[in-house]
């Protein structure tokens, strides 16, 4: 759904960027965040997207986060280790999320932290670092997981901290929206937040080691003081980057893409201090990148990419009536593309156009218009009743173990998302 409201912003930006740009930064304030640049990015964005032909604006965001990408590693990683930094990078499975989802905004204040960074310290340039190293925090909060990074990187050059400082006044800017307004979609308070996360999760896990690995490290192997400030930023940007993971929803595992920069800049660093001593080949780098671009195709490309094209194939059926889409936002998402596709008189994109945050008017005004509807747990599984069963959809998936593997049933489309209509039960 972000992907379609974040479209939609950029069209009515392109007729009325100033009262585009209020509306949204009221928005976000009112939902305890700063975000003065939001309408904006989503114009930049989606400036190239085309309904008959999206490739063109998917290209651009991986262009777009390649840049962020490549900005880290000039600042942070030799040389000699940029083909294994690569390879981690597209091993990492939040990779592709933020590749193939435009509307995910941490990759500009990756750029600007980036370009910050590279910065020399000039007198004309100061102001600058300090104003990017503000903004790339006022881009996307989670920027700030990158701030120990930022520390580190400016005193072992002995810069003055100019981005450091920016990005602190940045959070600093945040948080206060953040509590003063209690209550609101990003504050949803503590005792809340907390009894919601979800702690075993496989991110948090493999992050949890990956930490218990860092604190053995530095307290008995690492002894050069450059190296242990080194680890200790990672470590800290790593607890920064986890703790904002699970505060504001721990089922969210793509909010932790940021997460790989820390975390490959440890594991480098730890393998540079390991080959001093086991002098391994320096040769495989090119070996290494392809079989880690081959192994993420086949694991976290191809099963997004199989989605999108069950998706695609689900909207393009003839079917009449109604079918159950049991998770709110996929919802409507779904009715969103399929509406584009198949009844464009009713197009999210050009009704309402003078009017922000539509999303839920425009869904209670023609939601008998939707072929996909919600799910009402008070309704009995009837005959030619019709279910999407989405693998990302937990209750959809124990609604097929606990009712439908129950009925008689035809799949009307049956891949890794499936529909379904009941024969008899």
């Amino acid at each position: 759904m972000d992907d379609a409201t974040s479209l939609k912003t950029a069209l009515q930006f392109s007729e009325d960027p100033i009262k585009t740009t209020y509306e949204w930064v009221k928005h976000h304030n009112k939902n305890g965040m700063f975000r003065p640049f939001f309408a904006f990015q989503q114009f930049i964005q989606f400036s190239f997207y085309n309904f008959e032909n999206p490739y063109p604006t998917f290209l651009l965001n991986i262009f777009i986060v390649l840049i962020g990408v490549y900005l880290f590693s000039k600042n942070f990683i030799s040389r000699k280790n940029i083909l294994l930094f690569y390879s981690l990078f597209f091993l990492w499975p939040y990779t592709y999320d933020w590749l193939f989802l435009p509307s995910l905004n941490s990759k500009w204040g990756l750029i600007l932290f980036g370009i910050s960074l590279s910065l020399k310290n000039r007198p004309f340039t100061v102001v600058i670092k300090f104003l990017l190293g503000l903004f790339s925090v006022l881009m996307k909060l989670n920027v700030v997981i990158l701030l120990p990074l930022s520390f580190y990187s400016e005193q072992k050059e002995g810069k003055k901290l100019y981005t450091t400082c920016g990005m602190i006044l940045g959070l600093i800017i945040q948080t206060s929206f953040f509590f003063y307004y209690p209550d609101s979609y990003y504050n949803t308070g503590i005792i809340e937040t907390i009894k919601a996360i979800e702690f075993f999760t496989i991110q948090n896990l493999f992050v949890v080691g990956i930490i218990f690995v860092i604190l053995f490290d530095v307290f008995y192997l690492e002894k050069n003081n450059d190296g242990r400030m080194k680890i200790f930023s990672c470590l800290a940007s790593i607890f920064i980057g986890l703790a904002m993971l699970n505060l504001r929803n721990s089922s969210f595992a793509y909010l932790g893409a940021l997460l790989i920069f820390p975390i490959s800049t440890y594991l480098i660093f730890l393998y540079e201090r390991l080959n001093k001593i086991l002098k391994l080949s320096n040769n495989y780098g090119v070996a290494l990148l392809v079989f880690s671009l081959i192994l993420s195709n086949i694991f976290l490309l191809n099963p997004r990419l199989q989605r999108w094209s069950d998706l695609d194939k689900i909207t393009s059926n003839d079917f009449t009536s109604q079918a159950v889409y049991f998770c709110e936002e996929g919802q409507k998402m779904i009715n969103i593309w399929d509406v584009e596709k198949n009844n464009k008189n009713i197009s999210y994109f050009t009704l309402y156009p003078d009017i922000y945050e539509n999303i839920y008017l425009w869904t209670y005004n023609h939601k008998d218009q939707f072929r996909f509807i919600e799910f009402n747990e008070s309704l009995k599984v009837l005959t030619n009743n019709l279910y999407v069963i989405d693998p990302f959809c937990e209750e959809s998936t124990a609604f097929l173990s606990a009712q439908l593997n129950k009925c008689n049933v035809d799949y009307i489309f049956n891949n890794e998302i499936k529909l379904i209509r009941v024969n008899s039960c």
